[in-house]
C-alpha cells in the first residue's frame, strides 16, 4: 500500500518533493501518466504529476478531485504539493481533496519553507521578507500571486472552512474544528515546523496534508524509512535548458555566461516553426556543450515576444509551443549522443520533455541544493541523471557550483 500520495501541480515540484522521501530512504517515484490502478503501486511514496498550475481554477478542482476519489482508501495519506511562493490554484485544489473524501477529514496546511526564508506568519505569506504579492513573485508575467494572506487567496477559489492557526498553537496541540476545514498553520522556523510535524503526527500520520518541499522533508524524518539509499554516478559538464523567464533564473544565466558558460538564446523562428527540426543543431549544440565549463540554452527571447501578445488565449497556446519544442530540442540532443549532465529548469519545459521522450516514471535521487533535485530516468535503455529546478529557486552562483563540483 502507498503510504503517502502526493499531488504536483508541476513536475518540479513533484520532483522536489519527492527527492525529501527518497533521501530518507523510500521507495519513491514520480508519475507523470497513470491509469486508475496507480495506488496499487509497490512504491512507498508515490508522487503524481497533475499539471493544473496554468488551468482555470475549476479545471484543477475537477482533475485533482478526480485524483483523490480514485485514491482515497486506498492510500494512507494524501498530500497536496503546493507551491513554495503559493502560484497556482491552491483554494481549488486543496478544497478537491478535502471534498473528494468520503469520509470527513480536516486538511492541515503548512506552506512554509523556512530553509529558503518562506514563512508564515499572522496568516500573511513571506518570501525574503517582503510579502509575497510584493515579491517577483507577485510580478510573474504568466501567474502573479496577488494576495498575500493566504485565508484571502483560497477563499478566492474555495468556499471550504478555513482557519488560521497561530505557531503556537500548532505546536502546543493539533487544532481541533469542525471536520472537513482546511486549518493553514504559521511557520517561521524550521524548529516551528519540526514541532507543528512532531505534534501532528504524535497519533499518526494525518489523512490529508499540505504543503511545499519543507513540509514533506520533515515528515519524511518523522516516518523513519529505512530503505538503502540510492548515490549519483555521474559526472562532467553541464547543459542547462532554461524555460523559465523568473528574474532569479535569469540571474544565473548571466552569471554562468560570465564565468565561462557558452549561452545560446532561442529565437520565436526556431521555437515556433514546426518546419524546423532540431536534429542538426542538436548536434551542434552536444559538440559545443563539451568545450568550457557548460552551456546554457534559453527561451527568454520568444517568451518576451509572446508577452507582447495580448490575447489570453493565444498568449497560452505560445506558452505551450515554446515549451513543447524546447522539451523536444533536449530529447533531440540526448539522441545526439549528448553526455554532459543536463539541467533543466522550469516545471512546463521539463514536462515537455517527458512528453518528447515518451517516459512517465522518474525517481528522484538526491537533492544538489534546496529545491534543486538530481533524478533519474530511463530513456532508450540508457539511464540519464538529470538536475531539475523551478526557476524561482537557487542562488546567482548555483550554475557555477554545480560545475565546481561545490555542490
Amino acid at each position: 500500500m502507498v503510504k503517502i500520495l502526493i499531488i504536483a501541480d508541476d513536475f518540479t515540484g513533484a520532483l522536489d518533493t519527492g527527492v525529501k522521501f527518497a533521501e530518507a530512504g523510500a521507495k519513491t517515484k514520480v508519475m507523470t501518466k497513470w491509469d486508475d490502478n496507480f495506488p496499487d503501486d509497490p512504491s512507498e511514496v508515490l508522487v503524481l504529476c497533475v499539471p493544473t498550475r496554468h488551468d482555470t481554477p475549476l479545471d484543477a478542482y475537477r482533475k485533482v478531485r478526480k485524483v483523490v476519489e480514485i485514491a482515497d482508501g486506498r492510500v494512507g495519506t494524501i498530500f497536496k504539493k503546493t507551491d513554495s511562493a503559493l502560484r497556482g490554484n491552491v483554494g481549488a485544489e486543496l478544497a478537491a481533496v478535502l471534498e473528494g473524501c468520503q469520509e470527513a477529514h480536516n486538511m492541515y496546511f503548512i506552506p512554509a519553507l523556512p530553509a529558503m526564508n518562506r514563512i508564515t506568519s499572522g496568516g500573511v505569506h513571506y518570501i525574503d521578507g517582503i510579502c509575497v504579492s510584493e515579491s517577483v513573485f507577485g510580478r510573474d508575467p504568466f501567474e502573479p500571486v496577488t494576495e498575500s494572506y493566504i485565508p484571502e487567496l483560497m477563499k478566492q477559489q474555495c468556499s471550504a472552512r478555513i482557519k488560521s492557526i497561530w505557531a503556537e498553537d500548532a505546536i502546543n496541540a493539533t487544532p481541533r474544528c469542525e471536520k472537513r476545514a482546511i486549518l493553514i498553520y504559521d511557520c517561521e522556523s524550521a524548529a516551528d515546523m519540526k514541532a507543528e510535524v512532531a505534534t501532528l503526527c504524535k497519533d499518526g500520520i494525518p489523512k490529508l496534508l499540505a504543503g511545499c518541499s519543507g513540509l514533506a522533508a520533515e515528515l519524511a524524518r518523522t516516518m523513519g524509512f529505512e530503505n538503502n539509499i540510492e548515490a549519483p554516478k555521474k559526472a562532467g559538464t553541464l547543459v542547462v535548458v532554461c524555460g523559465s523567464v523568473n528574474p532569479i533564473s535569469g540571474k544565473q544565466m548571466k552569471y554562468a555566461e560570465e564565468n565561462g558558460f557558452s549561452r545560446i538564446h532561442l529565437t520565436s523562428a526556431q521555437l515556433l516553426d514546426d518546419e524546423n527540426k532540431f536534429g542538426p543543431m542538436a548536434e551542434g549544440l552536444v559538440l559545443i556543450s563539451s568545450a568550457g565549463n557548460g552551456l546554457v540554452i534559453d527561451t527568454l527571447n520568444a517568451k518576451k515576444g509572446m508577452l507582447e501578445t495580448s490575447d489570453e488565449e493565444q498568449r497560452e497556446e505560445l506558452r505551450k509551443k515554446i515549451s513543447g519544442r524546447a522539451g523536444m530540442l533536449i530529447k533531440d540532443m540526448c539522441d545526439a549522443g549528448l553526455d554532459s549532465r543536463l539541467l533543466i529548469v522550469g516545471g512546463d519545459t521539463l514536462l515537455a520533455f517527458a512528453t518528447a521522450i515518451g517516459c512517465h516514471e522518474y525517481y528522484p535521487i538526491c537533492e544538489v541544493e534546496s529545491g534543486v533535485v538530481l533524478f533519474r530516468v530511463t530513456y532508450n535503455g540508457q539511464d540519464f541523471e538529470i538536475i531539475s529546478k523551478s526557476g524561482g529557486f537557487g542562488d546567482e552562483d548555483l550554475l557555477v557550483k554545480i560545475v565546481e563540483g561545490k555542490l
